[in-house]
């Protein structure tokens, strides 16, 4: 059975994602192996899986066409599986967080910080917070520089539509290649899904296995 056949929790675009349990304080490649490994039908120490020099998972040959990533929060791993696509992942657990907006004012585009302090209440805030977190997270990922890149050089909206890249710097592409996905997977957590045709932006040399 291929892996596009495999049972799982959501599927967007071809790329197939699991909300696996996780042990906090641990590492998240051991599960996200594991499961990649029933997926795939090979066995987990085998699997053709390099890191770039930001530490960014991928598939080489001879499935190099796959592509893959994980995030872990609270007792959450979020992992999924795409083709032919650059994506990222992140999971993060609902939780107080009373510098929200200091943390905003001081690294967010400044149109999401003047979105936030537009909201009503501090627990409004503090789940848009969250929310925009997981989405810039899950871009930074797909493009493979990581938060290093810069959360103000690109601008997320959320509406009732969900999220989108409204604007970003042209070294992350084209805003029409970015797709972005946000939801809720689970009772107090947010997650996001970024993801953009392989080949449609600048990404790191992937080291040789």
């Amino acid at each position: 059975m291929s892996w596009r056949d495999a049972a799982a929790h959501w599927r967007h675009d071809g790329i197939a994602l699991w909300l696996l349990p996780h042990a906090p304080r641990q590492r998240g490649e051991p599960a996200a192996r594991e499961h990649l490994a029933r997926v795939l039908d090979i066995a987990p120490h085998a699997l053709p899986i390099t890191r770039d020099p930001q530490g960014r998972p991928h598939f080489i040959a001879p499935l190099h066409r796959l592509e893959t990533g994980w995030s872990h929060s609270g007792e959450a791993l979020l992992l999924a599986l795409g083709e032919d696509v650059e994506l990222g992942v992140d999971v993060e657990k609902l939780r107080p967080r009373p510098r929200a907006m200091e943390l905003a004012r001081r690294f967010y585009h400044p149109d999401e910080t003047a979105w936030l302090r537009s909201l009503a209440g501090d627990d409004a805030r503090m789940l848009a917070f969250v929310r925009l977190w997981c989405a810039k997270e899950a871009i930074l990922k797909a493009h493979g520089q990581g938060i290093s890149f810069g959360l103000h050089r690109f601008h997320v909206r959320l509406d009732d539509d969900g999220a989108r890249l409204a604007w970003c710097d042209p070294a992350l592409g084209r805003v029409d290649d970015w797709h972005l996905h946000e939801w809720a997977p689970h009772g107090d957590y947010r997650a996001a899904l970024a993801w953009h045709p392989r080949g449609t932006a600048w990404r790191p040399a992937i080291m040789s296995a």
